[in-house]
């Protein structure tokens, strides 16, 4: 787990509507990836700066710890107190405590925000381990998560779907702060130079992608939401498209975004079928472009936020 140029970005991005202060808890202690050269422009993006002046590099090439980590990251963005959690004491955590278990009484409402950076998926109580959030924030308190939803498979126990982060905290009662996706490549280089985009996400707005639509690439989900004053853990939520549609709405996609591309396709193919000859000559041609379609294409997805 650490945090690279795309996390830096979007914690920056977070920043400039959501001013951090107080105190962030880590879920698994985080590296540091992202180049401290490198930081000034991503918070000036976002109309912030950052003062990395003090940042020094040893005669081997790295970072030195004391003057630039995680912890110091995260002091760079707004924060007093910086601590993580993990399993294993080998990390230097803080506090050690296997995420599958009750918290102890001595962190409830401790922390103002959580920073999950890719630890829930390895957690396999799911339930125990959103409870667990839920009891360490304090009121008014944030969570962020950055989990992987596509094409990580053996990462960890779970890919997750947006709908469950949106089903679960609003079903709960906590603000929706953020909720988005992210397609990415791991690494950045000088010929893309802009490997993350990240697209808005609101309720069926990815319904008609479900089987195979995104293609080739990761995906990542970037959800973020407050604890309020009357938000609960023990909700148990059924998945949004299912209880919209049992409670009669229109399940259609919020942006509209079904494609002028795919549209024209179903059209085209609706015409071809009319003339049989014909669309038995071309239907394994039409095959492969549907095909090519649904892997490469970006049809009919949310609008895009952002990139890096």
């Amino acid at each position: 787990m650490g945090i690279g140029r795309g996390p830096a970005s979007l914690l920056f991005s977070l920043k400039s509507a959501q001013p951090f202060f107080g105190s962030v808890l880590q879920l698994g202690r985080q590296s540091i990836y992202v180049e401290a050269s490198a930081l000034p422009g991503i918070a000036a993006k976002y109309g912030e700066s950052v003062d990395v002046e003090g940042v020094r590099i040893l005669p081997d090439g790295e970072y030195d710890p004391a003057t630039y980590s995680a912890e110091i990251f995260f002091r760079m963005l707004g924060f007093e107190d910086v601590s993580s959690m993990d399993l294993s004491a080998d990390e230097g955590a803080e506090f050690i405590h296997d995420l599958n278990t009750e918290i102890p009484e001595a962190l409830v409402e401790r922390f103002d925000f959580i920073y999950d950076g890719g630890t829930l998926e390895h957690v396999f109580d799911i339930k125990q381990a959103l409870r667990n959030i839920h009891r360490m924030l304090k009121p008014n308190g944030v969570i962020m998560h950055c989990n992987p939803t596509h094409n990580h498979v053996d990462h960890g126990f779970y890919m997750f779907s947006p709908t469950m982060f949106w089903d679960y905290y609003s079903s709960n009662g906590y603000d929706v702060i953020r909720s988005q996706i992210y397609e990415y490549e791991r690494q950045h280089s000088p010929q893309y130079p802009k490997l993350w985009t990240v697209y808005d996400y609101q309720p069926g707005s990815i319904q008609h992608m479900e089987s195979g639509g995104w293609g080739r690439r990761q995906l990542g989900i970037w959800f973020v939401a407050k604890k309020t004053e009357s938000a609960t853990s023990d909700i148990i939520p059924q998945q949004g498209m299912y209880q919209r549609i049992w409670d009669g709405e229109v399940i259609s996609d919020p942006y509209g975004s079904n494609s002028s591309s795919g549209l024209a396709f179903g059209r085209l193919r609706k015409l071809l079928i009319a003339l049989p000859g014909i669309y038995g000559w071309l239907r394994p041609l039409i095959g492969r472009v549907r095909q090519w379609q649904t892997r490469y294409g970006k049809q009919s997805r949310p609008p895009v936020v952002d990139e890096f």
